[in-house]
């Protein structure tokens, strides 16, 4: 048995100070960002994580099937990403990062991570 993979697209953001909340309602889980991204082919969610020692920063985490699926929305919808950055993400965000990308092995049927 093999465990499954899936790519992984990591961002940082700092919010404005006083606009976490906002930034929260955006990413949370079944939020804005995840409505927008939902039937795209080869996404499957998106996770917010917030640190907790730093006030103001978030990673958001976006998983797909594959690389060339995200890169195809990425494409496609790029007009619409636009569009969506200035509507929800404008005047929240100091500084978006992109960490980086990769693909992750996840646990198999067992629950194991095999690598």
């Amino acid at each position: 048995m093999t465990g499954t993979r899936r790519f992984v697209v990591v961002r940082e953001f700092q919010v404005v100070a006083g606009r976490e909340e906002d930034f929260e309602e955006v990413f949370k889980p079944g939020g804005i960002w995840l409505g927008f991204l939902q039937g795209s082919p080869g996404y499957l969610t998106s996770e917010l994580v917030r640190f907790a020692s730093e006030r103001g920063r978030y990673e958001v985490f976006d998983y797909w099937q594959l690389h060339e699926e995200f890169e195809s929305c990425r494409q496609e919808r790029q007009p619409e990403i636009e569009r969506f950055k200035l509507l929800f993400l404008d005047g929240l965000v100091q500084r978006e990062t992109l960490l980086g990308n990769f693909y992750e092995e996840g646990p198999d049927e067992s629950g194991l991570v095999l690598s």
